[in-house]
């Protein structure tokens, strides 16, 4: 178990802000850290001899800077932006690292010294492929279950009065109840009978819209840490994961029904040009994300801790910090557990550049999720027919939460 704060900076001694790429390290060593992997640097041997490495006394020269922060732990592969993780020398300096630290280790376990050994070594490797499997299992579940939920009807989202976000924060957890009332549809605002075509489209789109997001929402107060924050963090965790946890459902949704456009439970897909005139979200969107998938060849297991990481972010703006440690550890265990389970499934050859591939599905994520927001609030703005729904909703809560208060 972790200390609730983390310790001094593997690489400079001083004081962390945190675990960093899997490593307690203050904000320069990490910034250092990350623009030497994504600028490839490699230094020359120290010139003090490695003396500057091995004496926390002095000051490190650049190489043996680098040297503290590979031995101290970080994680190049947790680097968003690491392009060719395959020939990138920081990245293969620390696979070779660990690779000939099990190779000593296996043979460290067979001799006379295995006894000593093992009291050297603080977590049996047996023990971590059982939790990452323990850990993959209960994700799996839970998505087995918020599928279940999402194509039947047994959804309560008090959607006839017209539900709220802080409404459904105060909620009792749908998805670990076992009492589930019956689901009806959101009404629409003009009756079906007196909308074109284009506005019947529309509105069913906005109607999954609301279903997804309702359930996202429903998906992140399973985790244990989510039950611990305050309402205003909720909130923003919520503000901030809902979005793209509602559009990596529904994507991997279609990638798994093997469509190569957006389709949802009842059949409904979207038609190219619904989201015009920002070009790009509509690309994303139609099947942008989905053609990720599909060129990554990502299987559920990775799609469900892709997701469990995408909700546990200690970098949004907003969040109390004295919560940022917790959410931060919960994340690291994901990201350990995907990278584990990549490596595994694809191999040492292919699985650094799956990994970064899949940690880089994220911030297309992000990209998609503003967007799609700043493309809601236009609408809202313009009065625009493309959206059905203008009265506080949860909807408008999280799309538009300073215009919906």
């Amino acid at each position: 178990q972790r200390q609730e704060g983390p310790p001094a900076c593997v690489a400079c001694g001083g004081a962390s802000t945190g675990y960093n790429y899997e490593a307690p390290s203050c904000l320069p060593c990490k910034t250092f850290f990350r623009r030497k992997v994504l600028e490839e640097k490699v230094y020359p041997a120290c010139f003090k001899d490695g003396m500057c490495s091995k004496n926390e006394s002095i000051r490190p020269c650049k190489s043996c800077r680098l040297d503290r922060c590979i031995n101290g732990g970080m994680n190049p592969l947790l680097i968003s932006g690491v392009k060719n993780p395959d020939v990138n020398p920081i990245v293969q300096r620390v696979l070779r690292r660990r690779a000939n630290y099990e190779s000593e280790r296996s043979v460290a376990t067979t001799s006379a010294d295995a006894q000593a050994v093992a009291v050297v070594l603080t977590i049996n490797p047996i023990v971590i492929e059982c939790l990452m499997d323990k850990i993959i299992g209960s994700l799996v579940h839970l998505e087995h279950a918020t599928h279940e939920l999402r194509v039947s009807s047994q959804i309560d989202p008090q959607v006839k009065n017209g539900y709220r976000l802080n409404t459904v924060l105060a909620g009792p957890p749908v998805l670990s109840s076992t009492v589930l009332n019956v689901f009806t549809p959101p009404q629409a605002p003009i009756p079906e009978s007196q909308m074109s075509e284009i506005q019947m489209l529309m509105h069913k789109l906005q109607l999954w819209g609301i279903i997804d997001l309702y359930i996202s929402i429903e998906y992140m107060k399973t985790f244990n840490f989510f039950n611990g924050l305050s309402h205003d963090d909720k909130r923003t965790l919520v503000l901030h994961a809902a979005v793209m946890c509602a559009h990596l459902t529904h994507t991997y949704f279609s990638y798994e029904n093997k469509s190569d456009r957006t389709i949802f439970p009842d059949g409904i897909s979207l038609l190219r040009g619904c989201f015009y005139p920002d070009e790009e979200l509509d690309r994303l969107i139609f099947n942008g994300v989905i053609k990720i998938l599909r060129d990554l060849d990502i299987d559920k297991k990775e799609y469900v801790l892709l997701k469990a990481i995408i909700v546990c972010n200690p970098a949004i703006d907003g969040l109390s910090t004295s919560h940022k440690v917790e959410i931060e550890n919960e994340r690291l265990k994901f990201a350990r557990s995907l990278m584990s389970y990549v490596l595994c499934r694809r191999g040492t050859d292919k699985g650094p550049a799956a990994f970064t591939e899949m940690i880089a599905v994220i911030d297309i994520l992000t990209r998609l999720a503003k967007r799609h927001k700043n493309w809601h609030v236009l609408c809202l703005a313009m009065q625009s027919t493309l959206v059905v729904v203008r009265e506080p909703s949860l909807i408008n809560d999280v799309f538009a939460p300073h215009l919906h208060k």
